[in-house]
């Protein structure tokens, strides 16, 4: 796994010669507070039971306090065009290093390794462009269950609705909101991890709802409370999003069960991604 990391890390290390010049400091300096750029990361591919495959792609914000908001467009795109759209336009930096906060899924037909995705983003000034394509087996990633059985948990935005799972996540009806009014938010969220009877320490593991910004204009969303816990991992949790500004907005939630101790993001596991389109107006 400790591979992967740095394979990824080297692909999204795609910058310009200008870009590099800008960004140099000290090996060792502080974490700058602002003005640094947001680094797109590309985690890995999976291969699907269709013979599809399905990339993984998160990002870093290399500020400690600067939250970055960059629209779809010349300085936030993917090539080719036709996957263009999906890709987050907020950078917060809570957390700074967010991983597969969306996916693209290709045709079996790229296999070869030969065709690739490259998403761009532009922020401070410095370019960077992370290339995703199959190839390398030490970035390829897998569904099955880690080491204690953990799986990322099933989410939806109805009890009775369809469940999704893993970074393709799941996607609720389309809602509408005014600004400065709450919007009800509510998942139901279920643990689906098997687990051998002697393993006393993951037997009950609690599933973590955190809400994001994903797309949106700058303006600020407020989630409250905007991690819900859910004792168990199997159950609902609801939270109010309080949108700032009008516009056309997409929010994620993250459902994940890192307290079990085989399961963390660094790992690329477990956790399924929520996903809900938002119209706010005045």
């Amino acid at each position: 796994m400790r591979i992967r990391h740095i394979a990824a890390f080297l692909l999204a290390a795609h910058v310009t010669p200008v870009a590099a010049q800008q960004v140099q400091r000290l090996p060792l300096a502080p974490i700058p507070m602002k003005g640094e750029p947001v680094a797109p990361f590309f985690e890995g591919w999976y291969q699907n039971d269709d013979g599809s495959y399905t990339f993984s792609f998160g990002f870093f914000n290399l500020n400690r306090a600067e939250v970055l908001d960059v629209p779809l467009g010349a300085e936030n795109h993917i090539e080719p065009h036709e996957f263009d759209g999906m890709q987050p336009t907020h950078f917060p930096v809570r957390p700074r290093r967010d991983r597969g906060v969306f996916s693209v899924t290709v045709p079996a037909t790229w296999e070869d390794g030969e065709q690739r995705i490259v998403w761009t983003i532009t922020t401070n000034g410095v370019t960077y462009s992370v290339p995703a394509r199959v190839f390398s087996p030490a970035l390829q990633l897998d569904y099955g269950p880690r080491a204690m059985g953990s799986v990322p948990p099933l989410v939806r935005f109805d009890p009775e609705g369809e469940a999704g799972q893993h970074v393709q996540g799941v996607w609720g009806e389309p809602r509408s909101a005014k600004v400065g009014e709450p919007l009800t938010l509510q998942l139901w969220t279920e643990e689906v991890s098997v687990r051998d009877p002697e393993d006393l320490v993951n037997q009950v593991v609690d599933v973590e709802v955190s809400w994001f910004k994903h797309q949106g204009p700058a303006a600020p969303v407020e989630f409250e409370p905007w991690q819900i816990t859910v004792a168990g991992g199997t159950g609902e949790a609801t939270t109010a999003a309080t949108f700032t500004g009008p516009g056309e907005y997409i929010l994620r939630a993250r459902i994940d069960n890192w307290d079990a101790n085989d399961s963390a993001g660094g790992d690329q596991c477990c956790w399924s991604n929520a996903y809900v389109r938002v119209t706010v107006t005045p």
